[in-house]
Parts: C-alpha cells; structure tokens; sequence
C-alpha cells in the first residue's frame, strides 16, 4: 500500500503534499504556511490510497480546519464535531468536506496521480485515514495499516 497526498493551493491546484510535512501539520507541530503561504486558515487536502503499483484503490477529501496555519486543539474539536452525529448529521459532515473543491478536481487528480479519470469518482470517499490522525495524533501509514487488517 502506498499513500499519496495533495493539497490545494490558492489558485484551485492540486499540490502534491509530502507525506512527513502533511503527518506534522496534522500533529499540530507544522505550520502549513511553510509549505504553501495560502494555507493559513484551511487545509483542503486529497489522501489517495494506492496499491503497489500506484493505482488509486481509495480516495479521500478532507477539509482540515487550520488557526493561522496550524492545526490546534480547537482545530480538532471542529474535526471530531464532524464524527459526531449528536453535533452534526452524517450528511452535514459530507457535504462539508465536499464543498469547496474545483469542478476540475477529479482530472486534475487524474494528472498528478498519472492515471486514467474514469473511475477516480468510484473511489471517492470523505475523511478516510487523514481525518483519523488528526483526531488521533496516529501516522496516516498506521491508520492504513490498521484498516488493512480489519
């Protein structure tokens, strides 16, 4: 299994994310400023699942919440208020996390993942193992591994 993460820029872009600085901004020990000065109030971030050979087998968007850059303890609690349906419907929580995103997000991931559009929409899902160590402080790699197993 092999994970891939985008971000998008000001401009509606993808921007490939590596895996370390998106692992630090959602441990809160990362300003994402640092790696993208649009990033000051939201990270709106795309986590693909691959298998060995790089072919998207999960897609997931993910729209993180960031205190000038950073995600903070306040931060997580609107992240863990979407995972609550007492605070917010499962499809309030979709729709957020669906919002925002350019029209052209699916060929855009296409390009930058190198593979073919058709069939990227099958495999797109909201939170996934990103949204799970943020709330957690785990590695997005050990969340996918313990999703593996079950």
């Amino acid at each position: 299994m092999k994970i891939r993460h985008f971000a998008l820029d000001a401009h509606a872009q993808l921007r490939k994310f590596g895996r370390r600085a998106v692992h630090e901004v959602l441990a809160g020990r990362l300003d994402a400023r640092a790696i993208d000065p649009a990033l000051s109030r939201e990270l709106a971030l795309v986590t693909v699942v691959c298998d060995d050979s790089l072919i998207p087998e999960q897609t997931y968007l993910l729209r993180v919440p960031l205190t000038d850059g950073v995600l903070t303890t306040a931060d997580r609690l609107v992240l863990r208020a979407f995972v609550r349906p007492d605070c917010v419907t499962p499809g309030e929580a979709v729709r957020h996390h669906l919002a925002g995103w350019p029209s052209d997000l699916l060929p855009q991931l296409a390009v930058a993942m190198d593979v073919p559009v058709a069939g990227l929409g099958e495999t797109l899902e909201v939170g996934g193992p990103a949204l799970v160590a943020a709330l957690t402080g785990r590695s997005i790699g050990s969340v996918v591994r313990g999703l593996d197993r079950t």
